[in-house]
Formats: structure tokens, C-alpha cells, sequence
């Protein structure tokens, strides 16, 4: 018979199940917190067979904290892991790529006229706004336009 500590025995299998559901929670609710939670519940069930297998055991209130422990370490390891990537994403101008170009300088594609010229940035060309300027002439980009598909330029 297993020794337990601290009151009523709690199931590893249990936890395993419980972990598993959570890791599949995360599919239906997606932020990868319930997925750090899931694998704590299923490390908290391997602990627990490891132990038994010695005949020990841990009661409620004992598998509880050691679930804890395992749910902040796993989040403290997910933050590790995707909080590199979250920060990069948000840098990116995800969705606002013309916000990525202000305060750069580059070359006028088709000269301004009337305030009016095009630059080339990779391999897409740009409408921009700005003082009267020759083709090829080098310009900064100081703001994005009102309208949000113009940019506006100086001379650089």
C-alpha cells in the first residue's frame, strides 16, 4: 500500500487527462496559456507515477502545490520561448508597413511634380508627397500621409 502525504491520494492518470484536455483547450481558445497550464498538469502526472512506482504518494493539497510549481515554471518557460518572438512581431509594423519607413531615405523612382513623385522601396513602388524634386534625388520619408497610401517626403 502506498504511502501518502497529506491527505486523500490524487490519481496520476488524472492529471495526465487533465493536461492533455488543456493542451487541446488551446486549440479552441489560442493565446498558449492553456497549453504551459496542460503540460504542467501532464508533468505533475508523470511526477506522480514516478512516485508511485516507489510506493509513494502525495495527497491533495501536496499535488496541488506540486501542480503550481510545474504550471510556473512552464510559464516562465513560454515566456522565454515566445516572449522573443511576441516583441518582434510587434516591431514589425505588422499591417503598417508604411509607419516602417518613416525617418528612412531613399531614392526618387519618378520625379515629383506638381508634389507629386513615386519612390521604389524593394520591389514595390510608393506614391509620395513632398517639395518639387528630380528623378534619382535622395529623400527622406517624414510623415505617412492623411489618406494612409501616400508618404511624405524631403529632401534628404
Amino acid at each position: 500500500m502506498p504511502m501518502h502525504l497529506g491527505g486523500a491520494p490524487m490519481e496520476p492518470w488524472v492529471w495526465l487527462a487533465a493536461g492533455i484536455l488543456l493542451c487541446a483547450a488551446e486549440t479552441f481558445a489560442p493565446g498558449l496559456f492553456l497549453l504551459w497550464l496542460g503540460l504542467a498538469g501532464i508533468a505533475t502526472g508523470v511526477f506522480l507515477f514516478g512516485m508511485s512506482a516507489f510506493g509513494l504518494g502525495l495527497g491533495f493539497a501536496g499535488t496541488l502545490l506540486l501542480f503550481c510549481g510545474f504550471a510556473v515554471v512552464s510559464v516562465i518557460i513560454g515566456k522565454r520561448f515566445y516572449g522573443s518572438h511576441s516583441k518582434a512581431i510587434t516591431g514589425s509594423f505588422l499591417n503598417r508597413r508604411m509607419d516602417s519607413f518613416v525617418g528612412q531615405t531613399f531614392l526618387l523612382h519618378d520625379a515629383i511634380v506638381n508634389s507629386s513623385g513615386r519612390i521604389r522601396v524593394g520591389d514595390s513602388v510608393w506614391q509620395v508627397v513632398g517639395p518639387d524634386l528630380p528623378a534619382g534625388a535622395k529623400v527622406r520619408i517624414i510623415a505617412v500621409a492623411d489618406d494612409s497610401v501616400t508618404l511624405r517626403v524631403e529632401a534628404a
